[in-house]
């Protein structure tokens, strides 16, 4: 199938808030665009630090995980995470720079999306999970 990439948009979710609740005007949210790899071995999307800095994403605390590296101590921020008309709010890992932002299978499936196997695109066939 090879790599799967999607473009997606990452929001701050306070600002997104602000927006849905008519305290912030949409242009004001502060957005990062980035295209970034579909992969269905992690569990939740993984962005990189400067991407957090530039969002001005708080650090909500570290944990251990298991990583494509190894077991490793990670930071963990929150952020809201739009791919096509899904968006989904979610725990993100905070990844040094020069690595690549990763989509994970808890946005996915709380946007309705899977990876086609035959194809190596996204579909948007599942129901909204919770």
């Amino acid at each position: 199938m090879g790599h799967v990439y999607v473009d997606v948009v990452f929001y701050n979710p306070i600002d997104y808030t602000e927006f849905v609740l008519g305290k912030r005007r949409f242009d004001d949210v502060r957005k990062v665009s980035s295209r970034s790899l579909v992969d269905t071995d992690a569990v939740f999307p993984a962005l990189l630090e400067d991407i957090v800095k530039e969002l001005g994403l708080p650090i909500y605390g570290e944990t251990e995980a298991e990583t494509a590296t190894g077991r490793e101590r990670v930071r963990l921020v929150a952020a809201v995470t739009q791919i096509e008309d899904g968006s989904a709010i979610s725990y993100i890992i905070v990844r040094s720079r020069g690595t690549t932002p990763l989509i994970g299978v808890v946005a996915l499936e709380q946007m309705g999306f899977r990876v086609d196997p035959l194809t190596g695109r996204l579909v948007k066939e599942l129901p909204l999970m919770f």
